[in-house]
């Protein structure tokens, strides 16, 4: 098999175990839908390049950590085979803890990056979209990619359960 296609093949299987924690995982799917609002805002409120940046670290770390979550969460499950171990409910409970950490920082750096935005929006300063001399073009560019992306993971969620 040529290296295109076994790379093709990895991307495949990347998607698919990204569709999968989509669609089984409450979790993951509050996730998805923060992320996508939390984004959105930030373009609306003009949150400069490097603030955007920390934003989008701290959303991917979210969305990792959950994943993660759910890979340990299957193999426990696997390896356990129905029975009740307290080792495996030790390494279940560590990786909540992983995502929740992760949830607190993304709320932490979320609070700080939006605070004075939100704080100037509710005063009443007027909001537009960051395509001034600062060079906003590339960074609203990847964030729609993003955006778009992370819809259609959640779309096809719901395609693939009807």
């Amino acid at each position: 098999m040529n290296e295109w296609r076994r790379l093709k093949k990895s991307f495949g299987y990347a998607l698919a175990g990204i569709q999968y924690t989509v669609k089984t995982q409450r979790n993951m799917q509050i996730h998805v839908i923060v992320a996508i609002l939390v984004l959105l805002s930030g373009f609306w409120l003009q949150i400069p390049r490097g603030d955007v940046l920390l934003v989008f670290f701290s959303v991917f770390l979210v969305l990792i950590m959950e994943t993660i979550n759910t890979a340990v969460e299957k193999v426990v499950d696997l390896a356990a085979n129905g029975k009740v171990h307290p080792l495996a409910k030790v390494a279940k409970d560590v990786a909540a803890g992983a995502v929740l950490f992760s949830a607190i920082l993304a709320a932490c750096t979320g609070f700080i990056v939006y605070a004075e935005p939100l704080w100037q929006f509710v005063n009443g300063a007027r909001i537009r979209l960051p395509l001034d001399e600062r060079g906003g073009w590339p960074l609203i560019i990847v964030s729609a990619l993003l955006v778009t992306f992370l819809l259609w993971i959640y779309v096809r969620r719901g395609k693939d359960n009807g």
